[in-house]
């Protein structure tokens, strides 16, 4: 008799709970239905019954609770503005009760709620904002909120700096900045926004980061941060700045290529090795930086900076760079005017006689007038440049009758007067 009772308990119950689980997703599509016809207050009052009845039913209903109270925000008289952003706080409370593995991101969120609508204290939104950076980062994304969170963690060491060491600092400062760039690389839509919060984080620190503090804090942490890209690679940034010659910046960034290889990482290289006399080395690095560079942006400059450094020992490798540069950033009028020069430059190197040399000013004549066509504020610069190259050109065989000169050396091109 009592087998039969459980046996008949087990049914009901499991008939139930189907019947509930019936219900919550029947309420699910209903609020949705209700937040597609904007029909906010049907939505708000079903909202308020399904977090009571189906709240571990699914993340969904969260998803579509925090659209239903953020309306209410937005609409809520500056008196009532607060009861509604508690409102969406608790809705994060029992998100996160309920489904504590989700990637919602919820206290970087409850973090911006407060900051949008300027309630609840300074101590409770850092620590909501410390909560996300410490338990949420692979989600903690919005460039505003990082921004507030190092900034308000400086103003604590600032006030603690007694308890506070500056190695501790130092910690907060390189991962909060590896994060922006993970983000910068992570949503490349976003990628100015990020520039700025790195920018604003330098300014913080700029009194900090020097060499005297930076060189010490890498020498020391090096040994336990070998494999730490995170770690490795933005203590390379502020050395590329701040040390470009000093061995431990070499050493870090040895370290980053060696665990991550990457455009970044043979910049950083390549400019040690320029910094430190070592030029053959740095045009190596800068090469395989251009190689590994996805952004055709930053392969056309790392292109662009080889150009620049062999100007005056290797014209033609300078004239392959910057053609280089050219072909990931044809819009750079700069680059022709680079290349005009660089052809101006090379009269007595490549000029046998004077109708090369006559040859060889039209071509850099010809050459810088092509930045106004992709640079048209570069007009007055390129105009100046090429009546400057025709002056000279018209000194040599004025009366020649001679319409084409070819010119060999490392140019190797054939010019029409």
């Amino acid at each position: 008799m009592k087998t039969k009772l459980l046996i008949l308990f087990v049914i009901v119950f499991n008939s139930f709970a189907k019947a509930q689980e019936m219900n919550c997703e029947e309420k699910e599509k209903q609020l949705i239905q209700f937040l597609t016809d904007n029909e906010n207050k049907k939505a708000l009052d079903l909202w308020d019954q399904v977090k009571l009845s189906c709240p571990s039913y699914s993340e969904n209903i969260y998803i579509l609770g925090n659209r239903v109270l953020q309306y209410q925000i937005e609409i809520a008289d500056s008196k009532d503005k607060e009861s509604k952003v508690n409102a969406l706080l608790q809705l994060y409370n029992q998100y996160d009760k309920y489904f504590p593995n989700n990637k919602n991101g919820n206290f970087e969120k409850r973090a911006i709620a407060l900051f949008t609508y300027k309630v609840g204290t300074p101590e409770v939104l850092y620590s909501y904002l410390n909560q996300a950076f410490e338990k949420e980062k692979e989600t903690f994304s919005n460039s505003q909120a990082l921004y507030a969170y190092f900034e308000m963690y400086f103003a604590k060491y600032k006030e603690n700096q007694s308890t506070t060491s500056l190695e501790t600092l130092l910690d907060k400062y390189c991962a909060v900045s590896s994060l922006v760039t993970s983000n910068s690389r992570k949503f490349p839509f976003k990628k100015e926004e990020y520039q700025r919060v790195s920018l604003g984080l330098d300014l913080l620190m700029q009194n900090i980061l020097n060499k005297e503090n930076i060189v010490p804090y890498a020498q020391k942490k090096l040994e336990s941060n070998t494999t730490d890209t995170s770690w490795l690679e933005a203590t390379a940034k502020v050395l590329s700045v701040q040390c470009k010659n000093s061995p431990v910046f070499e050493s870090v960034a040895t370290k980053l290529n060696n665990v991550n290889p990457t455009s970044i990482s043979a910049y950083y290289l390549a400019t040690y090795y320029l910094n430190t006399g070592s030029q053959d080395k740095a045009i190596e690095f800068y090469k395989k930086s251009a190689e590994l560079a996805t952004d055709l942006m930053e392969k056309a400059t790392t292109y662009y900076s080889i150009a620049t450094i062999l100007s005056d020992s290797d014209k033609a490798t300078a004239e392959k760079m910057v053609l280089n540069a050219l072909e990931n950033n044809p819009s750079n009028g700069r680059y022709y005017i680079f290349l005009g020069n660089l052809y101006a430059n090379s009269v007595n190197e490549c000029g046998t006689n004077s109708n090369e040399r006559k040859a060889i000013y039209k071509l850099a004549s010809n050459t810088v007038l092509k930045a106004t066509s992709v640079e048209p504020r570069l007009k007055p610069t390129a105009d100046a440049m090429s009546a400057e190259y025709l002056k000279k050109a018209a000194v040599f065989d004025s009366e020649s009758k001679v319409k084409s000169a070819k010119i060999g050396c490392w140019i190797q091109q054939t010019i029409q007067f």
